[in-house]
Order: structure tokens, then sequence, then C-alpha cells
């Protein structure tokens, strides 16, 4: 008898616990919600936005087979982290090259200062360019999150591989890992003038592998994908010592500080306090997240549009 009262117990709360999420997932204009953890998706969400931001609109594809299909916006810059990994492992470039080397004339500055950033500049967000790349700073002494000068590393990858952006991604790592229904695409006049031209497409299920894929290590079944350990390690490290929360284009939950994106800020906390010290973060516009957690074997996937809860970040961390 006592049995069955604790199995009814736990339904009851297990019950609970799935509503009062779900409630605050929809309340939170969320599209698309995973959380996987030990092996199996523990919860698995698609949710209809009520009344999208125009923002939304421009970045949601429709839906593939009942999912949400979106341009993820700065997640992709997690992406072109490890594919800059794996171009590095196959000799086609150096983190340590001018960036100049590979694309000539590509900032507002004369070409002896340009020759001084290089590519490990762009991945830790510290080449001293404003916006417009002009000068704002020297090189490492300053950090910015420039979306503009991050781009150039997409056109870099084209450049030493003479393929464009989609077909070296889908050889070297959208087929490999699983992200089927994941698609780079030019994106439209409507987005901001300083983004990234391309966007990528995906959606909760093909961030799932994405984020399985760093959980294991770079590597794919028995496949090393990323066989230069060293950057895939650096990649979630402090890259720098302005944001010591930021890495190759990853966010970091380890440091008792962090830099804030629009304010410049800096902050006397971990950037998401409700979450594990090692979270690691792929993160977007409108709470997009991609949120990788080795030492609780959990990964959360979260996509949509602009939440009401400004802190909803963190605070998503309390309610599972």
């Amino acid at each position: 008898m006592k049995t069955l009262i604790i199995f009814i117990l736990l339904i009851f709360v297990s019950t609970g616990f799935a509503d009062d999420l779900n409630s605050y997932l929809e309340d939170n204009k969320t599209s698309s919600f995973i959380l996987f953890q030990e092996g199996e998706v523990k919860v698995e969400k698609e949710f209809t936005i009520k009344e999208p931001s125009d923002f939304y609109n421009i970045a949601n594809e429709n839906n593939i087979k009942g999912r949400s299909l979106e341009d993820v916006a700065s997640i992709q810059k997690s992406v072109v982290s490890l594919l800059i990994g794996i171009a590095q492992q196959k000799d086609l470039l150096d983190i340590n090259d001018s960036v100049s080397s590979h694309l000539g004339k590509w900032t507002q500055l004369d070409k002896k200062f340009e020759q001084k950033i290089k590519i490990i500049h762009l991945l830790s967000m510290n080449s001293g360019l404003d916006e417009s790349l002009s000068y704002d700073s020297l090189p490492a002494t300053s950090w910015f999150y420039n979306t503009k000068a991050y781009s150039q590393l997409i056109f870099v990858l084209e450049k030493v591989t003479n393929k464009d952006i989609q077909s070296l991604s889908k050889e070297w790592l959208f087929d490999v890992v699983g992200m089927n229904e994941t698609y780079w695409q030019v994106r439209s006049s409507k987005w901001s003038r300083n983004a990234s031209r391309y966007g990528l497409v995906t959606t909760a299920r093909d961030l799932l592998e994405l984020g399985l894929f760093v959980l294991n290590g770079g590597e794919e079944g028995d496949l090393h994908v990323i066989e230069d350990i060293n950057f895939f390690d650096e990649s979630f490290v402090s890259s720098q010592n302005e944001n010591l929360a930021y890495g190759y284009l990853w966010w970091l939950n380890s440091s008792v500080t962090h830099i804030e994106i629009f304010s410049g800020d800096l902050k006397n906390e971990n950037l998401l306090p409700d979450a594990p010290d090692d979270t690691i973060l792929a993160l977007g516009a409108a709470s997009r997240i991609l949120a990788i957690v080795p030492s609780k074997d959990l990964i959360m996937v979260r996509l949509g549009d602009f939440p009401k809860d400004s802190n909803f970040q963190n605070n998503i961390w309390s309610k599972f």
C-alpha cells in the first residue's frame, strides 16, 4: 500500500512539474523545447506562438514535420567555430593567421594595421574593430560583441575551401552529426545591416544532435570529426582576459564575471547564476539557446520569440 501511495505521489509531482514547465515555456513565446539528460529525451514540446514579433516572423521558416524551423541568429557563431577548428586540422588555415592573408582588404584600416588582426581575434571577439570595421582599439585589448567582424570567418572558410558555406558545412558537419534539416541561406534585407549575410536555419532536434556531438568531445560514433583536441578544448575556456565568459564563439558559465552584450558592462556574477557552473552555451537573439552541461550529461534547446520574462535565459533553469 505504501509503495502504491509513493508511486501515485511521484506521478502527481511529475505531472505538476510538466504542467508548470509547459506553461512557463508557452507564456514566454517558446516554439520548440528539448531537455535531454542521461541518454534520453526527458521533455520535447512544440508550441504555436501567439502574436509573434516582427523579428520572429522574419526568422521563422515555417515548420517541417510539425517542428519549428528557424534562423537561429547567433547560435550560428558556435557552428562556425567548429568549422574553423576542422579547417585548421585540415591545414587549410591556422587561427593565428592574419585575416587579410586569406581575404585581402576587408576593413576600413590601412594595410599595415589590418594585418595585425588574426582569425583568433574574430573567434574571441577582441579584434579591436567597431561595427563599421573601423579602428576602435588595438587587437586583443578589449572585448566587443561584433557580428560584422565575426561574419568574415564565413568568407575565410569559403575562400580556403573554394566551396560555399552550405556545401562545406554539409560535408564536414551537418551530414556527419545528423543535422539533416539544417541549412544556410542568404538573409533578406529585413535583417540588420550589421547582421551576418548568412542565416543558419535549423530545428531543435538538429541542435540537440550538435549538442550531443560537443558533449561527446567532437566525436560521432567511432569517427573523430575534430581531431585537433587543443582547439576543441580551447573553444570552451576563456579565450581572452577581457570577458572570461567567452571562448571561441561559445558562451561559458564557469566565470564569476561576464560582460553584457548590449551594455558592455562588467557584471560580477556568472552569466547564468541558476545554471550549473560548467554550462557551455550557444546563444542567439530572442533567447534561442543550446546549452550543454557535461557534469549533468544534459542538453537543453530552446527556440522561439522574445520571452516576456526579461531574465528567461537564467530563470528557465529553476523550472526543471
